[in-house]
């Protein structure tokens, strides 16, 4: 799934956190506790669970 663009979906991962983070570290949780509940599960679900995909893509190509 990986192999044709690997930085460029790993770039847009790195970008997508930050924001994910960004956003849970500047509104709070009461007022929106729906924008925070997908924030932390794409930032602490999502994107590792992507990045672990890559690696172990990357790592049959060697």
């Amino acid at each position: 799934m990986f192999k044709r663009y690997p930085y460029t979906i790993g770039l847009t991962a790195v970008v997508s956190f930050i924001c994910c983070i960004a956003w849970l570290l500047t509104h709070e949780a009461c007022m929106h506790p729906l924008g925070n509940g997908l924030a932390a599960w794409w930032a602490f679900i999502v994107v590792p669970t992507l990045f672990i995909a890559i690696a172990e893509e990357a790592g049959d190509e060697a």
